[in-house]
């Protein structure tokens, strides 16, 4: 397999992570991926749990039905009864109705500001999707725009190459590697007191994460990552205050202030908040 279709290949098991994340996590049935033609149209080129194959590989015209106005807008979008919603177009209907979704919410993702393709989820019965089904597709859709984010760097990387031996791609136990190592890595910063070298060694954990970094709207103290970065190592709250030389009433009191800052509501749901704008690798 060349470089170039290794790279494609990881943009599909990304994109087929995120719909069993989706399907897992909101245990809605429908789950797809449409992907941005060249012409701007929608292809649904990825899906779980279609009954019928009547929306596999559909062509959604530019600003019909509820993806191309995702891609118009630049917006979730959501409808509640595909037929008679007032807010999209009806081009797609009969594919709809053949299939018997009801309710359908769409998310874009968008990579280097540019739309790569809509991320779906839809009920077969007359359920209500939600704010917090829209909020779940699109916290998923901004970890897919980071995973895509990457292998766009990784080609640009192996395009750059000329008369160097082509680099292979990370396995997910390797990227957990790098992931504990910066979490370690900032474990020492603080044990140093050598202000100087200490800056040296957080501008090295910057460094790992530089490549993949989103724009954060969010700013997380240097403590805050540091309690992050044991937690993402599985450290209980007592076990991070011994790594850090706190307390452990001290890590508690920053843990809730990480939680409030990313609308986490767990400890875990915090790490993966702050994986998405780039605070952790």
């Amino acid at each position: 397999m060349t470089v170039d279709a290794q790279r494609m290949k990881d943009d599909d098991d990304a994109i087929r992570a995120a719909l069993a994340s989706l399907k897992n996590a909101t245990g809605i049935p429908v789950a797809m991926y449409g992907t941005l033609l060249a012409d701007n149209r929608l292809q649904i080129t990825q899906w779980i749990g279609l009954r019928t194959p009547a929306l596999q590989n559909l062509i959604v015209e530019q600003g019909s039905g509820v993806g191309g106005r995702v891609v118009a807008t630049r917006r979730a979008v959501g409808v509640s009864d595909y037929t008679r919603a007032s807010v999209i177009s009806h081009e797609h209907d009969k594919a709809i109705q053949d299939e018997g979704l009801h309710s359908v919410v769409a998310v874009p993702v968008i990579v280097q500001r540019e739309i790569r393709g809509v991320l779906y989820v839809g009920v077969h019965s007359t359920v209500r999707l939600g704010d917090k089904v829209i909020e779940e597709v699109t916290l998923t859709a901004r970890t897919l725009e980071q995973d895509l984010a990457v292998n766009s760097a990784m080609r640009r990387l192996d395009a750059g190459k000329t008369g160097a031996k082509q680099g292979r791609v990370m396995n997910s136990a390797e990227w957990e590697q790098v992931r504990a190592t910066h979490s370690k890595l900032r474990m020492l910063a603080n044990r140093v007191d050598d202000d100087a070298l200490r800056r040296e060694l957080e501008q090295l954990c910057d460094q790992m994460v530089a490549p993949v970094r989103v724009k954060q709207s969010t700013k997380l103290s240097a403590r805050e990552i540091d309690v992050l970065s044991c937690v993402a190592l599985g450290h209980t709250n007592v076990e991070a205050a011994e790594e850090m030389g706190i307390g452990a009433e001290t890590v508690k009191s920053y843990l809730r202030s990480v939680m409030r800052k990313l609308g986490a509501h767990t400890r875990y749901e915090a790490v993966n908040a702050a994986r998405r704008i780039g605070a952790l690798p």
